[in-house]
C-alpha cells in the first residue's frame, strides 16, 4: 500500500508539481473544491445532528422508513446514481426544478450544483457517526435532568451534545473527508466544464483523458495529503470507544 500511494511521488518531479501549482486552472480548481466541500459541511452539520437525534431517542411510526431513507439507501447507491437522481429532480422538466424556475433559480451546473452533489453523498457519512455518538451517551442522565424540570432542549445542549461533542467532530471531518474526494455525483449534476464547477477531481478525470498527467498528479498529491491528513486528525484526536458515556 505504501508504495501504491506514494507512486504518485515518483511520477513526477518538483518543478513540474509547482509549475502545475501556479497553473490559474489548478488553483481554480482548489478554490473550487475548498469553497464547496466547506459550505457542504456546513450544512451537512445543521441538518444531520437534529436528524440524528431524533434517529438516536426517539421512536415513531415510520423510523426505519426514514432512517433507511436518509442512511442506508445514499450509502448504498453509487454516486453517479446520486448524481442523476439529483439531475432529473432539479432539471428543468424535474419536480424540483419546476418549481425552482418560478423563481429563476437553476441549479445544474452551477457551483449550487456542486456543493449539493457534496452534501447528498456526505451526509449519510454524518448521520451515522452523530447518531452513533448520541447512542453511547447514557439516558439516565438524561432523566435525571428530566426530573429536575430541564427541558429536552435545555438537555440537548448541556448533557447530550457536548457529551457526544467528540462524535459529533468525527463525523463532521469523516464528512469533509468525503466531500473533498467526490466525484460521480459532481460530474454528472454539475459538470465540471466551468471555472465555477471545477472541483479537483473532476479535473484530475478530465487530465487523465487528454493525457495532461502532470496536472493530474498534481492535484492527485494535493487530494492524498489531505486525505492523510484529516484521517491523521481522526486517529489521534477521535479515540474509538464502545462503551456508554457517563456524566
Amino acid at each position: 500500500m505504501f508504495l501504491i500511494i506514494g507512486s504518485l511521488f515518483f511520477t513526477t518531479t518538483p518543478t513540474a508539481f509547482f509549475q502545475q501549482m501556479s497553473s490559474r486552472i489548478v488553483l481554480l480548481s482548489i478554490a473550487v473544491t475548498f469553497g464547496s466541500s466547506f459550505m457542504a459541511s456546513l450544512i451537512v452539520f445543521v441538518f444531520s445532528v437534529p436528524t440524528a437525534y431524533v434517529l438516536s431517542r426517539k421512536t415513531f411510526w415510520g423510523k426505519r422508513v426514514l432512517e433507511t431513507a436518509v442512511v442506508d439507501l445514499p450509502l448504498s447507491f453509487p454516486p453517479g446514481v446520486d448524481g442523476l437522481i439529483l439531475l432529473l429532480l432539479l432539471s428543468k422538466t424535474g419536480i424540483l426544478g419546476k418549481f425552482l424556475e418560478h423563481f429563476h433559480v437553476h441549479v445544474p451546473y452551477t457551483f449550487a450544483a456542486v456543493v449539493l452533489a457534496k452534501l447528498f453523498v456526505s451526509i449519510p457519512f454524518m448521520i451515522s457517526f452523530v447518531r452513533e455518538a448520541f447512542d453511547r451517551v447514557d439516558k439516565n442522565i438524561e432523566n435525571v435532568a428530566y426530573t429536575l424540570g430541564a427541558s429536552s432542549f435545555q438537555i440537548f445542549y448541556k448533557l447530550t451534545f457536548p457529551l457526544s461533542i467528540w462524535g459529533v467532530l468525527k463525523g463532521l471531518v469523516m464528512a469533509l473527508s468525503k466531500s473533498l474526494g467526490e466525484i460521480g455525483a459532481t460530474l454528472i449534476l454539475a459538470g465540471g466544464l466551468t471555472s465555477s464547477t471545477g472541483t479537483m477531481s473532476v479535473l484530475i478525470y478530465f487530465a487523465t483523458q487528454k493525457g495532461e498527467m502532470d496536472k493530474a498528479i498534481a492535484l492527485a498529491i494535493i487530494l492524498e495529503f489531505l486525505t492523510f491528513i484529516l484521517l491523521t486528525i481522526i486517529k489521534f484526536f477521535f479515540k474509538e470507544t464502545t462503551h456508554k458515556i457517563h456524566a
